[in-house]
């Protein structure tokens, strides 16, 4: 919105990996690829991998009374966007050792995977897109933003 227009760029914070920045979304913590450019604020960023891919963070504003609400509410707002998609997949899953909704679809020449995930009566969206066919650098981050989600306090996410 006219905040994100007006605020400075988010910041990510310095990893052990080399090239790579920590990102923090309301608690959802992941490291992605520095080169990225980032927009948004503390609940809702996206960074850009040169028109090629787009990543999304965001923390759903409800709140939900136990994970099996918030599992209903994600897969309700997943498929109300599903008619804009073609070759949808869903299927219940977990992120960062949470439960988790995982969505892969095409939509428009791009390809792409959108998590819901619940934590202790809240929802994070983590979102990943890119043009198709995607590049396997790409896909190899993805993959690796995914392994190194985190939510809240001191979970491995085992």
């Amino acid at each position: 919105g006219l905040r994100a227009l007006v605020a400075p760029a988010p910041q990510g914070s310095p990893t052990d990996r080399p090239g790579w920045l920590a990102w923090e979304v309301a608690g959802l913590r992941f490291e992605a690829p520095a080169g990225w450019t980032a927009s948004g604020d503390s609940r809702r960023l996206t960074l850009e991998a040169g028109g090629e891919a787009r990543l999304e963070a965001v923390a759903v504003e409800a709140a939900f009374p136990d994970a099996r609400a918030c599992l209903s509410a994600a897969e309700e707002s997943l498929a109300r966007g599903e008619g804009q998609l073609s070759r949808v997949r869903r299927h219940p899953t977990t992120l960062a050792g949470r439960p988790a909704l995982l969505q892969e679809a095409d939509a428009g020449g791009w390809h792409g995977w959108a998590y819901a995930v619940c934590d202790r009566g809240g929802q994070h969206r983590l979102s990943f897109s890119g043009r198709s066919p995607i590049p396997a650098d790409l896909l190899d981050a993805w993959r690796a933003v995914v392994k190194s989600a985190r939510l809240g306090g001191a979970h491995d996410g085992a």
